[in-house]
């Protein structure tokens, strides 16, 4: 499974990366975002760690923890199918509560 690893300071190296989340247990690797044409580093990277336990593991433990003066955001990248769908849940329209009733309020009044 893939981590995302967001607000990277530019002296992070993919053997840091390495060594952090290698204590955590078996990475499988490490890769930095390649640099932009303007900037040094983008400020992220993707570690793959071996089975979705150790995701979990990786992210509560090191998830707002700082590495050279920033503080990390590490999250589970999700494939292509669960963020669809993970973002289709979040935008669906939801349906009045069923007996509900509506009102209007205008100026003060309620209208039914």
């Amino acid at each position: 499974m893939n981590l995302y690893i967001g607000n990277l300071s530019r002296m992070v190296t993919e053997a840091d990366l390495e060594i952090i989340f290698e204590g955590l247990g078996h990475i499988v690797f490490a890769r930095l975002a390649p640099p932009s044409a303007d900037r040094e580093t983008r400020g992220y990277a993707f570690v793959a760690v071996a089975d979705e336990g150790q995701a979990k593991l990786a992210v509560n433990a090191m998830n707002g923890k700082y590495l050279k003066g920033l503080r990390l955001i590490v999250r589970p990248v999700l494939d292509h199918a669960r963020q669809a769908r993970a973002l289709r849940a979040h935008t669906a329209p939801r349906a009045p509560l069923a007996g509900a009733r509506l009102r209007l309020l205008k100026g003060g009044e309620t209208f039914d």
